[in-house]
């Protein structure tokens, strides 16, 4: 099981970091791992390179596309695609400051609507893992 976590960065940092991702994982990586006596200067480095994320916006969205797929359920701010055909078992939570993407399959189904949104860099923090967004191929999806 992967577990993504889906960051809007701030267009400015992107430009910058559009090249060189390591370097944008290693900072998002760092704030991850901070100890709990740094939380408050964690959160104020992050709102720094990201964007808050629209849920409210991005909830509909993602409901209206996959409402009538007969394995996508919804509760709150959590979607999930529980297709026994292609064997995924995805969820997909969504909160102010980033989404967590939780799944067993190399593309989920989600990311078909979040590709739609400019900016998204993904990180899996424990298999060091991590892609801007726009560069996945949707070809086979």
């Amino acid at each position: 099981m992967r577990n993504f976590y889906i960051f809007e960065i701030n267009p400015d940092i992107k430009k910058m970091t559009k090249e060189i991702p390591y370097e944008l994982f290693h900072t998002l990586e760092t704030i991850y791992y901070q100890r709990k006596e740094d939380v408050n200067l964690s959160y104020h480095f992050l709102t720094q390179l990201i964007r808050p994320i629209a849920i409210k916006d991005l909830d509909i969205a993602i409901f209206k596309k996959f409402k009538d797929n007969y394995f996508y359920t919804k509760y709150k701010n959590v979607h999930n695609m529980h297709d026994v055909y292609r064997k995924e078992n995805t969820r997909l939570t969504l909160y102010k400051t980033f989404m967590k993407l939780e799944t067993n399959v190399i593309k989920p189904r989600f990311l078909e609507e979040l590709i739609h949104y400019p900016n998204l860099f993904l990180c899996d923090f424990e298999e060091k893992d991590y892609f801007w967004l726009d560069s996945l191929s949707m070809v086979e999806m």
